[in-house]
């Protein structure tokens, strides 16, 4: 009888064990965030538990917001939204060594990628929130659809200054993707937020990211105010692009980018005091009214569709009255050589029914290192002191 109680009092004890080392490391685990457990069944929630949401807003790119600085004419000198989780997110490891790569293969070539150019000079970081909203550009057009990164920069939020860092990255990235793709005239980013969730239990503490509409529940531009207006507002742009196109064709490169320079000089009116879509594809096409950025996001949004390649640049320039004002332009390939094009210089404001000579018309239109640089300074800083680089230009001016 003694021993068969001895074995029964052996068998709990044996079960308390397996009960407490099962629940010291569940406990372990909890503690220092080595899994995700939910908040009902956390215990080191009952110690301590908080969680934050930090919300953080992008920036856009607007003359008022260029560093205004002297010129320098030596280029050496110078809740009801939809959401989806970004499961297949790449891991920052991967995209930096990637990112390495490719610095190596443009030093050995020169290599440009001019299809995503800012994406390319963009850290790991930076890339990845560029992807996620990339890969749901058709989502975008509802206004509320949030992009769920989940734990992809947990590690770089438990790091000093992570949270600085992320929240360059997304101001970067989010300027660098309408600069790559300046048919997004709809989406006004100072209306997007970087969410960052922090939950903080005892030891630990977990990051969470998202990004989506701010407190006024739409990131799209005033006057789109639901996806069918902004289908319907894409579906008018592409029929201008499509008509410019379309009278391109069998013209050699040059003419082409002749013909898509003239239809912006003739149609468009420089007005920087509307400031109703100035500064986008929609205002420069439709509206026919835009301020240099305007003109140079419209530029690379038609030569695009010619594959002719071309880039949005930005800096300062010295006007024709000598006074000095933040800039964009745009760079263009032509066998093999960059050359500068600026359409909104090449525009002068002038009274009506004033004919402009041939000579002030074509004043910026392909212009080579050595003339450009006389008047215009690029700085890269499409939003902050970004700092972006871009292509040599090729000396002399494009004369074949």
């Amino acid at each position: 009888m003694r021993k068969f109680i001895d074995n029964i009092v052996t068998f709990f004890l044996g079960i308390l064990i397996i009960i407490i080392s099962v629940g010291t490391v569940y406990f372990c685990l909890d503690v220092f965030g080595i899994i995700e457990v939910p908040q009902e069944y956390s215990i080191a929630s009952l110690f301590y538990s908080q969680i934050e949401v930090i919300a953080n807003n992008g920036e856009i790119l607007t003359e008022d917001s260029f560093p205004i600085k002297k010129l320098i004419k030596n280029r050496e000198d110078s809740t009801n939204a939809q959401q989806v989780v970004i499961k297949d997110v790449r891991d920052p490891i991967e995209v930096m060594e990637e990112i390495k790569a490719r610095e190596k293969e443009q030093e050995r070539e020169n290599f440009i990628n001019v299809e995503n150019y800012y994406y390319e000079q963009l850290d790991y970081y930076g890339r990845i929130i560029y992807e996620g909203l990339y890969n749901n550009l058709d989502k975008l057009k509802t206004g509320t659809f949030t992009i769920n990164y989940d734990k992809a920069f947990n590690d770089l939020l438990n790091e000093e200054n992570g949270e600085d860092t992320l929240k360059n990255s997304f101001q970067l990235a989010i300027n660098a993707l309408t600069f790559d793709n300046p048919d997004l005239f709809y989406i006004d980013v100072t209306k997007m937020y970087l969410l960052m969730e922090k939950t903080t239990r005892a030891f630990s503490k977990t990051y969470k990211v998202s990004i989506g509409a701010g407190e006024e529940g739409s990131y799209l531009s005033e006057q789109f105010s639901s996806e069918e207006a902004v289908n319907d507002a894409i579906n008018s742009i592409e029929q201008i692009k499509n008509e410019i196109v379309s009278s391109c064709e069998n013209q050699s490169t040059k003419n082409k980018i002749k013909v898509v320079h003239d239809y912006l000089v003739d149609s468009i009116d420089y007005n920087s005091v509307d400031g109703s879509n100035v500064y986008n594809v929609y205002g420069a096409l439709i509206n026919k009214r835009a301020v240099c950025e305007g003109y140079a996001r419209a530029c690379k949004y038609i030569l695009d569709d010619l594959e002719i390649p071309c880039i949005i640049a930005c800096g300062v320039g010295e006007n024709r009255s000598g006074e000095t004002e933040s800039h964009a332009w745009n760079y263009v390939m032509l066998d093999g050589e960059w050359y500068a094009l600026d359409v909104t210089w090449d525009d002068p404001v002038v009274p009506e029914n004033f004919r402009v000579s041939d000579e002030s018309r074509y004043s910026y239109f392909l212009k080579g290192s050595s003339e450009f640089f006389e008047d215009h300074l690029e700085d890269g800083n499409i939003v902050g002191e970004a700092g972006f680089k871009y292509p040599s230009l090729s000396e002399n001016d494009y004369n074949k």
